[in-house]
């Protein structure tokens, strides 16, 4: 009788686990099959949007045989409107954006809406009659990385800060860590510097800063392509262990750099993949005429040394 009892519970369990992936590969309707998405980004050279990338192919390409067609901005507004008209002409059925700019991506969101073609907006948000945006809570990365600063540098240190390009991500990241540092008076920031949201620039820009800033304690990188261009110009200025570096993504280099003992110690990990896969099934409900909000947040977390360990996207 034991037996069969044990027979029956795990002849049900593995019945509810194939149930489950067999709903996980049919939640799209039929007639999605051979779907044809456009998806533009600020700029593929980032471990965070290849991540991003991966994920609506592995849902487009992979469970609805459709097409992924991409595009690459290079943090160039006028190659992103430019690519996104061609897309239009190419057929697309959903337009997946992340804007270089958020303000100046408007005409980008009207072209497409004018076709037809609902706009779903991920990581970053965009001016225009765009369908939901859907992204990371930026506000409470800057929030947490700020607690994290102010709760090391005991509420007294300075701190430098290296903003990025002007898109909704970075302006929230910048408004929840100085909403956070304002109320610590011991706190203040020295200097903050443009690094255009990649490794390259924030290194240049911080070793300028390194160079006017004789007593920095901590700086916070708006992403973590930001923060480890600052630790590159850190480390060649011998400086590393006079600060830390905050950052935000939870890249994998960020990650390993965290577990490497660098000054990078701590990042506001995101998550791409989900951003990505939520960007095709919600685009899908509006194709279907379904309401979906405005604006779909995906958690954040601080990882540190404590928890960095066994840590991916």
């Amino acid at each position: 009788m034991k037996k069969l009892v044990t027979l029956l519970l795990v002849t049900v369990l593995v019945f509810s686990m194939a149930s489950m992936a067999f709903a996980e590969e049919t939640k799209y309707p039929e007639k999605y099959k051979g779907i044809k998405v456009g998806i533009t980004f600020m700029t593929t050279n980032n471990p965070f949007f290849v991540a991003m990338l991966d994920a609506v192919k592995e849902e487009v390409e992979g469970k609805l045989g459709g097409t992924v067609i991409v595009s690459d901005g290079q943090f160039n507004v006028a190659k992103q409107i430019a690519d996104v008209e061609d897309m239009i002409v190419q057929g697309i059925d959903l337009l997946l954006f992340n804007a270089v700019d958020s303000d100046a991506a408007e005409p980008a969101v009207v072209m497409a809406k004018e076709a037809g073609i609902p706009v779903v907006c991920l990581d970053v948000d965009a001016a225009g009659p765009r369908d939901m945006f859907i992204g990371s809570d930026n506000y409470q990365a800057g929030v947490l990385d700020a607690e994290y600063t102010v709760k090391r540098l005991n509420g007294k240190g300075k701190v430098v800060i290296i903003n990025g390009t002007p898109v909704t991500s970075v302006r929230n990241r910048y408004k929840g860590f100085m909403d956070t540092i304002k109320n610590y008076p011991g706190i203040e920031i020295v200097a903050e510097q443009n690094g255009e949201t990649n490794l390259t620039k924030s290194l240049e820009v911080t070793e300028n800063v390194l160079q006017s800033q004789p007593e920095i304690d901590a700086i916070f990188g708006i992403n973590d392509p930001t923060a480890l261009g600052a630790l590159a110009a850190v480390q060649a200025a011998g400086r590393e262990d006079e600060l830390f570096i905050t950052g935000v993504d939870g890249s994998p280099d960020g990650v390993q750099a965290i577990l490497d003992g660098t000054a990078m110690a701590a990042t506001a990990a995101q998550d791409p993949a989900k951003i990505g896969r939520l960007g095709v099934e919600y685009g899908i409900k509006i194709l279907e005429g379904e309401e979906v909000p405005d604006y779909l947040p995906v958690p954040v977390k601080l990882i540190t040394i404590e928890n960095a360990e066994g840590f991916h996207w």
